[in-house]
């Protein structure tokens, strides 16, 4: 007989089910209102950082500056972003939402909120307060040893 879930009672098996499943279901949520992977990460950045660089949007969402330069290059041909000249140095392209960009960003918020309320159906507020505090916990932890094991986060 074939196990399916070698760990399924333990930590790592249960974040990645979780993952997997969140995953899953805001691709298809998104895929809704016309907004593929790397997306609403960017929307996301922009809506609090307009007219930030290339280089800083790729720095501070974890990405590859080419995968940025496309994402950028498919999202202003939606009209959801534009570029423009730094004033002070030409070489560098500030990004900005355009208003259809607010738009989506809007409608990834409402994505995540939605998925939030799934999550925690049946949850109290004391107990999502709870989870929340517990998974920041778990995090908190493994980033005090990312120096010594050299994993530091991309």
């Amino acid at each position: 007989m074939i196990k399916k879930h070698i760990r399924i009672n333990t930590l790592h098996g249960s974040l990645m089910r979780l993952n997997k499943a969140h995953r899953k279901m805001a691709g298809h949520k998104f895929k809704q209102v016309n907004l593929t992977e790397g997306k609403p990460r960017l929307l996301d950045f922009l809506v609090n950082n307009p007219g930030c660089s290339q280089r800083e949007l790729a720095r501070s969402c974890k990405i590859e500056p080419a995968t940025a330069t496309s994402i950028l290059a498919g999202m202003e041909k939606e009209e959801l972003i534009y570029r423009e000249r730094n004033p002070k140095d030409k070489r560098i392209l500030n990004v900005f939402l355009t208003e259809k960009g607010i738009k989506a960003q809007k409608e990834v918020e409402r994505v995540f909120l939605e998925l939030d309320e799934i999550c925690f159906e049946g949850f109290t507020e004391e107990e999502k307060s709870e989870a929340i505090n517990i998974l920041n916990r778990l995090y908190d932890n493994l980033a005090k040893k990312r120096d010594k094991y050299k994993c530091n986060e991309k």
